[in-house]
């Protein structure tokens, strides 16, 4: 891809290494990707045994990696990328409709887990969030993780965590679920201290790891 140079007081461009195996798939987000304003694609591989030497070279602030590769799923490489680039984060994309995916996913690092299936503009925000650190399900997966067993959060918390899922702020969780501003933080701020998490955000990775959302 191009290298683009930035201009003073301008933020820098997100660096991005997409991963999927099919090459027409590849080259059509690669290049979509690469042309949305703030994003810089470093670099697109298509097979496993190439994402992580491409991490080492290209230090990308994100990864848009498919799981369904041959050979090592994009699950099973979490790990490596994680070991050689800590900083790197993770958006995994997954056709597979199963629980443990996403939240093996969730568990071993990944920020975003998304349908296969989910419009480019879906998926622009979601990278944005992700190299932000904002942990993002998209609602087509969200029904993938929802399981009530033992959970430690009530309704109100699991509603509002499910939507801090998709990326929203404060007033859109507010206007989502037709709740004031201050209760929608109180609701999360009470998820939090149930969960002993950081932040919003950190409650709802806690909240899908264990299957509650």
């Amino acid at each position: 891809m191009t290298e683009r140079t930035t201009g003073a007081g301008t933020p820098p461009d997100i660096r991005i290494l997409v991963v999927d195996d099919h090459r027409m798939v590849l080259g059509s987000l690669a290049a979509a990707l690469h042309a949305t304003d703030g994003f810089e694609v470093v670099a697109a591989v298509s097979r496993s045994e190439d994402v992580v030497p491409a991490v080492l070279k290209h230090r990308p602030t994100v990864i848009l990696l498919d799981n369904g590769l041959p050979g090592r799923d994009g699950v099973t490489l979490l790990g490596d990328i994680r070991a050689v680039h800590p900083a790197c984060r993770v958006a995994l994309m997954t056709a597979v409709r199963q629980r443990s995916v996403v939240r093996d996913a969730i568990a071993r690092g990944a920020l975003a887990v998304m349908s296969k299936s989910a419009p480019l503009s879906q998926l622009i925000t979601t990278l944005r969030g992700v190299a932000a650190g904002q942990l993002t399900l998209d609602e087509e997966v969200l029904p993938w993780v929802t399981q009530a067993g033992d959970c430690l959060l009530n309704e109100r918390e699991r509603d509002v965590l499910r939507v801090v899922a998709t990326g929203a702020s404060i007033g859109e969780i507010a206007a989502e679920l037709s709740l004031a501003q201050g209760t929608v933080r109180n609701v999360a701020s009470s998820a939090i201290k149930k969960l002993g998490a950081r932040n919003r955000y950190d409650a709802t990775r806690i909240a899908a790891e264990q299957g509650w959302l």
